[in-house]
């Protein structure tokens, strides 16, 4: 795409131009081994790595353009390199989104946007909302923690980060939703996204908060932080729907938005647009009654937990915001499907094993609620330290979880460049018996899923709580496959499951100290 940098100026935010003002670019890349001819490479700076130092790197892969926001070093390269395009830029994150909508003709105005933010429950709506859409005969896809999925199907895309996509990736998957045959987009829309700009420049036309509790504090230092990077979200869309129910931040969303607003609520003296009251367990999922602006409807729907149905209200409302009937959402409510991995029940030898991302303590406390209310003789549940995230929520994982199961099983998802054994000492802290018999640990979650199945017997529920990212294993800046589903599958084929049970061969992942590595 031909691009005047010079016209641009203002809506890139450039501040100055070295070489030519108007290059032909092939893609838009912050990653320096993506970089092919006639690419933009714009220089990120990060925690652990300066986009600026890979400039080199970027051009002999073929790079035209390099933008960036240290001067000193892009005026000197300009000087090397004068047949490329040096840009200097206040804001690269900003510029790196408008460059990406430039370069995509604006294809996300072509679909109906819906963004998601959250503590907990952002992967099941984006779910939710992409299996109502469809059924009500609006082609939706979904961009989130369980990947990149069309109306017809998974993207065949590797994801630039676990959640929401980096800018480029972003608008790229909006094309491929467009041409695909997609009308909406529901995405995932991290407090970290929002604050790396990786939506900038969009204006979604249905925003949804679902909940908000601690996290990310590793990254926003506070929680007063933490909120104030979600309610960012409500000031780039056109329409919001709101968990009133939520302490944490729904009232003031309410207060703060002047666009069309619904709320919903598992409270019916909430006053709420949509209600779910007299939620009760059927066998095959939960039966409700549905209240919307008044009127009442019994619905029955193939999800388990309460905090489910509030996540499905939130879908429902989507649907009113954007011009479907309630009538026709009613008819298919039973019909709709979840994501892979939230509360979800694999059946092995007279046991149930509950897969579910629970990673935060209010989710994993509403989780074992829920799931306490599911016939069973004896529950084991595993719960982890995230290497990746904040050391606080940590030891409260163990101050949840303690005295709710017969056993449990501590261990580490994504230990990063962190020690194993340190990241199960932070959440063992939190047991105020931690040398209790029934509690166990295992510095991989490899070994901890196994160290589950083998204490289970006939007629239990074993939960595996929090999980991978994408299928993998972050250790050490590289992503390890891992599939919770291929272990319990080869455990069950493998080994002839006595009462007792037994362990299988330790890991494969094994942890040893090394340096950290640029991976740019």
């Amino acid at each position: 795409m031909n691009i005047h940098f010079e016209q641009k100026k203002q809506q890139l935010g450039i501040r100055e131009i070295w070489g030519s003002k108007q290059q032909t670019i092939s893609s838009v890349c912050f990653d320096s081994r993506n970089v092919t001819n006639n690419s933009s490479f714009v220089c990120i700076t990060g925690e652990q790595f300066d986009g600026h130092t890979f400039i080199e790197s970027a051009i002999k892969n073929g790079a035209i353009v390099v933008a960036g926001e240290n001067k000193t070093i892009l005026k000197e390269a300009s000087e090397i390199y004068r047949d490329r395009t040096f840009l200097l830029v206040e804001d690269a994150r900003v510029f790196m989104a408008q460059l990406s909508i430039l370069f995509n003709k604006r294809i996300h105005e072509k679909l109906i946007t819906v963004g998601i933010t959250g503590t907990n429950g952002k992967t099941t709506v984006a779910a939710y909302v992409r299996s109502l859409m469809n059924l009500c005969g609006v082609k939706a896809g979904s961009i989130g923690t369980t990947g990149m999925i069309s109306s017809t199907g998974n993207l065949n895309m590797k994801q630039s980060t676990p959640t929401t996509p980096e800018a480029p990736d972003l608008h790229h998957i909006f094309k491929q939703f467009v041409e695909n045959g997609d009308q909406l987009a529901a995405m995932e829309v991290t407090s970290v996204g929002i604050e790396q700009k990786r939506t900038a420049g969009i204006c979604f036309d249905v925003a949804i908060h679902t909940n908000l509790s601690p996290e990310h504090l590793e990254f926003h230092h506070t929680f007063e932080n933490y909120k104030q990077a979600k309610l960012k979200l409500f000031k780039q869309a056109k329409k919001a729907v709101v968990n009133i129910d939520d302490e944490g931040m729904g009232k003031e969303i309410v207060e703060l938005f002047e666009g069309p607003l619904l709320t919903y609520s598992m409270n019916e003296e909430s006053g709420a647009d949509v209600i779910a009251t007299d939620v009760k367990q059927v066998a095959n999922g939960t039966s409700f009654t549905l209240s919307v602006y008044g009127k009442h409807y019994s619905v029955i729907t193939p999800f388990y937990g309460t905090y489910n149905i509030a996540n499905l209200l939130s879908a429902i409302c989507t649907g009113l915001h954007i011009g479907i009937s309630l009538e026709k959402m009613l008819h298919v409510l039973p019909e709709m499907t979840g994501p892979e991995g939230r509360f979800e029940i694999i059946h092995k030898q007279k046991r149930k094993i509950i897969l579910d991302y629970a990673h935060t303590p209010v989710a994993l406390q509403n989780l074992v609620t829920e799931v306490k209310k599911l016939p069973y003789s004896r529950l084991i549940v595993l719960v982890m330290g995230i290497g990746i995230r904040d050391k606080e929520k940590m030891p409260k994982m163990a101050e949840t979880i303690e005295n709710q199961a017969d056993e449990i099983v501590v261990s580490v998802d994504h230990p990063g460049y962190n020690d194993p054994s340190e990241i199960v000492g932070h959440v063992m802290k939190g047991f105020k018996n931690p040398g209790a018999p029934n509690i166990h640990s295992e510095l991989t979650r490899h070994d901890a899923v196994i160290k589950a199945l083998s204490l289970s017997e006939e007629n239990d529920i074993v939960l595996l709580t929090s999980g991978c990212i994408n299928g993998a294993q972050i250790v050490k800046g590289e992503k390890i496959p891992h599939s919770d589903k291929d272990i319990i599958a080869d455990f069950f084929r493998s080994k002839k499951v006595a009462k007792s049970g037994r362990m299988f061969a330790s890991s494969k992942i094994r942890w040893a100290p090394s340096k950290k590595r640029n991976i740019l």
